[in-house]
């Protein structure tokens, strides 16, 4: 059997698969725990106990593993999308900045002409009242 002391910290010290051995020797234990306190031979009733506790504790352990896993998954998809939707918006704010510029360029190419043509205009008007 699993040393009934173990704590948390030496339960995850230890690798996978000697977790996974250890919960299958902790719930044959149990059964046999079971088995005596149902025939009246077991001397010690705090053992059933302990023995539910640990495979409890050594369950929780092995959960928290695969959350940790399964938020690193998730994590680095969330990363990934971040990235890529900064990366649009850069991609977006330059083309506006472009745009921006070729709007600005075609305004003043049309302010230019006209204040190039408008002299002309009020040229003819003042000889035209003289």
């Amino acid at each position: 059997m699993a040393d009934k002391t173990l704590k948390p910290q030496a339960m995850r010290a230890l690798g996978e698969e000697q977790r996974r051995l250890m919960l299958a020797d902790l719930a044959r234990r149990i059964v046999d725990l079971r088995l005596q306190q149902a025939t009246n031979r077991l001397s010690a009733t705090s053992e059933l106990q302990a023995a539910r506790r640990a495979l409890a504790r050594l369950k929780t352990i092995l959960h928290e593993n695969t959350v940790k896993d399964r938020h690193a998954v998730e994590h680095a998809a969330l990363a990934k999308a971040h990235k890529d939707f900064v990366d649009g918006l850069k991609a977006a704010t330059i083309a506006k900045r472009e745009v921006r510029a070729q709007n600005e360029t075609a305004r003043q190419a049309a302010m230019d002409k006209k204040a190039k043509a408008k002299p002309k205009g009020k040229a003819k008007a003042k000889t035209a009242k003289k």
